[in-house]
């Protein structure tokens, strides 16, 4: 069960939807609910006007006093689902803050990312997940959602990557009417193994008490629009899924089923890497 979970809060927006879902998160799960502010221009200024300060003061000032009514915002929206909370500020890239301050936490909500709204630099779903170690939860921009984990649908093919996702989730899928997951084949060799155990994950996931189902999905590069119209034909209000990558020159560069999900989606998705 999740007992500590973290939302990213954008100061600069007058209200944002997924912090009540992040409230009603913590409040199904009997978790407390931590805030935290990243203020990017902050940092900047402060490298940028190092040897004078003082020319930076007013602006500073400015994104101080909006994280202040950020603040405010989030506690009225805590106290408002009952939920016992905790609030944080940082300056700096908000990517990189989150990708460590996830590690410190059960569940990390994020919201997808607006290429004409958000911040220059790194993506915080893409680069929360891919290096924080900790499962994420991805929010679609600018839509709340009462409940999450109702009905889910899990992106399976046996990988670490789908494993740390399908185990990151579990809270949910414990409490969730259906689960249906999406069965694909494994990439992976071993040239060593002659024969394999028994291993079915909807049994891993029955012996939990999970209501599952499984379907058969074709090894094709359509995989991540294959994963979202399976979502919207079961009516699902979560995505479980791997995410895939590799780091090169310290930047994300993700597998294109990853990569669609996260721009398409329509429902909240919970990745791990």
């Amino acid at each position: 069960m999740f007992r500590d979970i973290l939302v990213h809060v954008k100061p600069t927006e007058a209200s944002s939807p997924h912090e009540g879902t992040a409230a009603a998160l913590a409040l199904a799960c009997g978790a407390r609910l931590t805030g935290l502010a990243t203020l990017r221009e902050v940092s900047v200024l402060k490298m940028l006007h190092r040897r004078n300060p003082e020319a930076a003061a007013e602006r500073i000032e400015l994104a101080y006093r909006q994280a202040s009514e950020a603040e405010r915002r989030f506690r009225a929206c805590a106290a408002a689902a009952g939920v016992s909370c905790d609030w944080q500020v940082a300056e700096g890239d908000a990517a990189e803050i989150l990708a460590v301050a996830a590690r410190y936490h059960d569940l990390t909500v994020v919201e997808q990312t607006d290429p004409s709204a958000d911040e220059i630099g790194f993506d915080v779903p893409e680069t929360c997940v891919m290096a924080s170690g900790r499962p994420v939860l991805v929010l679609p921009n600018a839509r709340g959602f009462d409940r999450v984990g109702r009905s889910v649908v899990v992106a399976w093919n046996g990988s670490r990557e789908a494993a740390a996702a399908l185990h990151g989730a579990l809270p949910f899928m414990e409490r969730a009417e259906r689960v249906l997951v999406l069965q694909g084949r494994s990439r992976a060799t071993y040239a060593s193994v002659t024969r394999w155990p028994p291993l079915d994950v909807a049994a891993t996931l029955r012996a939990r008490g999970v209501a599952v189902s499984v379907e058969t999905v074709g090894d094709d590069d359509d995989a991540g629009a294959a994963i979202l119209a399976a979502a919207g034909h079961a009516s699902a209000d979560l995505v479980v899924m791997g995410a895939y990558g590799r780091s090169w020159m310290s930047e994300w560069i993700l597998g294109g089923a990853t990569r669609h999900v996260l721009r398409h989606m329509a429902v909240p998705v919970l990745m791990a890497h």
